[in-house]
């Protein structure tokens, strides 16, 4: 699938041992820890940067005299909570602090993780530069302590940062060297997410489907001989999109029949559907128009009980494609006619995020000028939307029209039956581009999956975790927000620090859309 990434945020906490009940000072000590502890709980209920400062320096106004182990906690588990809320150079800062509280203790693991962490917001925060180099200090400490698997980890860390800069070669030569530790350590389902590692560099940046088949089916076999069920469905499923590329339908469809048997016995429907969709692609693209629109419907179902706009538009595109194959025009009428109200519909929903985002992204006096502009553009979309709307209805009736001559003069008519399949494409192109113009002119989408709320998630990010869901490639996912790849990377790495995963498959679980 995509690349795995694993910025681990260091949350560790760390509690005093109580052997003496009976000391007086022990005591204290612990009720100093569980106030800390309660105070960081509440910490964590705040919902913006600015309320979490307000608040934060207010407890450590209060409590002047709290040890140097402990402000390194805090701080530490302070720095995740400002990076859930967005807020990167906050974050940055009280990670440095807790780091800088953690060598006074003389704890150089922590204060390499911390470290570790420190890179992460600087490669969010696009310095890139910065972040490399800080890998590369954390990478000599493990080196010299000796440290494996974490070695591995950093390794791995420094390979998705090249990655995120399509740095293909650089990118490549540390996952190697992280696989290479995992190996020899035998740590066999990090072995499986390193191959992938690979094998998403070689599809993503470098376009070579040869080699990232090679590292996916040496991931595949590793999944498949373990507990892993679901990341064996994903790469099995990435696996049927290669064979698709090369027209090797045939094996297609068998890892397409394997990763939806894994899924249906894990009951994860949003699997389901996406494989129910690959099969209709597949069918469509054999020639199986027929069995294409029974999958593709099957899929849209799904999609549509779900909520997932996006997928159900993508999908209703294709079903047209199918219906003009066959030549069933007042069917792919229909269907366009759909994608026309679910296109506003979604636009809507962007615009009103557009708003949002431009009152939050600029000052107070740059706010009215923004958002009046933005107004105006609105407006002008509207009357752009209407003019669409009147092109469809009468595209509509000119169809119509046209099919009722056509039950008449059948046989004689075929000259005008094809000028009216030229028409119909030429309109489906048309709706496509302006389709395309919309989702260009809007910044991000509306997600509202309440199981996530908690991690504080942007609208973008909830966007993008749908898609990984959905079992998109990064490629597909920069298509259809029409952004780049390296956005969309980032994106990732964000979704996977808030959440506090190493990959994509543990934030799906996090956030429980798999079991």
């Amino acid at each position: 699938m995509k690349k795995l990434i694993t910025l681990i945020i260091s949350i560790a906490i760390i509690f005093q041992a109580c052997e003496n009940e009976n000391s007086k000072e022990e005591n204290i000590q612990n009720d100093k820890e569980n106030y800390i502890e309660f105070e960081l709980e509440q910490l964590a209920k705040v919902s913006t940067s600015d309320s979490l400062e307000s608040l934060s320096n207010e407890f450590l106004s209060i409590n002047k005299k709290i040890t140097t182990e402990e402000k390194a906690r805090f701080h530490s588990q302070l720095g995740v909570l400002y990076y859930r809320l967005s807020d990167l150079q906050k974050a940055d800062t009280n990670f440095h602090i807790s780091q800088i509280a953690y060598a006074i203790i003389g704890d150089s693991s922590r204060f390499n993780h911390l470290k570790m962490n420190r890179a992460a917001m600087n490669e969010m925060m696009g310095n890139f530069d910065r972040a490399v180099n800080i890998y590369m200090e954390v990478i000599e400490f493990f080196k010299r302590k000796q440290d494996s698997l974490q070695l591995a980890n950093s390794y791995s860390n420094l390979g998705v940062a090249y990655e995120a800069a399509e740095d293909a070669p650089k990118s490549i030569e540390y996952h190697k060297k992280a696989l290479a530790l995992r190996r020899a350590k035998n740590d066999t389902i990090n072995i499986g997410y390193s191959l992938n590692n690979i094998g998403v560099v070689f599809t993503e940046i470098l376009d070579n489907k040869d080699s990232a088949i090679f590292y996916y089916l040496q991931a595949n076999d590793i999944f498949k001989n373990t507990p892993a069920l679901w990341e064996s469905a994903t790469v099995s499923s990435n696996i049927g999109h290669i064979y698709v590329d090369f027209e090797e339908y045939e094996k297609a469809r068998n890892y397409f029949e394997y990763s939806f048997k894994i899924y249906d016995s894990i009951n994860l429907l949003q699997g389901e559907a996406e494989m129910l969709r690959s099969f209709g692609q597949l069918d469509f693209a054999e020639g199986n128009d027929e069995s294409a629109i029974d999958y593709l419907q099957r899929s849209l179902k799904l999609n549509e009980d779900a909520g997932n706009l996006k997928e159900v538009l993508e999908i209703k595109k294709i079903l047209a494609q199918v219906y003009i194959s066959i030549s069933n025009y007042i069917k792919a009428v229909e269907i366009n006619e759909d994608i026309a109200v679910l296109s506003d519909s979604i636009l809507n929903i962007d615009k009103l995020k557009a708003i949002a985002d431009v009152e939050t992204k600029y000052e107070v006096k740059e706010k009215d000028k923004t958002i009046q502009l933005l107004k105006l553009k609105e407006e002008l979309r509207e009357r752009q939307i209407n003019m669409q709307i009147l092109l469809i209805v009468s595209l509509f009736l000119l169809v119509t029209l046209l099919v009722v001559v056509y039950s008449y003069k059948s046989k004689q008519n075929k000259m005008k039956q094809e000028q009216l399949r030229l028409e119909l494409q030429n309109y489906i192109l048309i709706v496509d581009e302006l389709q395309l113009e919309k989702e260009n002119n809007s910044d991000s989408t509306k997600f509202e999956e309440a199981k996530i709320a908690e991690y504080n998630l942007s609208e973008r990010e909830k966007d993008v975790l749908q898609m990984i869901a959905a079992g998109y490639k990064n490629s597909e996912i920069a298509d259809k927000l029409f952004v780049s790849q390296n956005t969309v990377k980032t994106h990732i790495k964000n979704i996977y620090i808030k959440l506090d995963v190493k990959n994509r498959i543990e934030a799906l679980k996090r956030v429980q859309i798999i079991s």
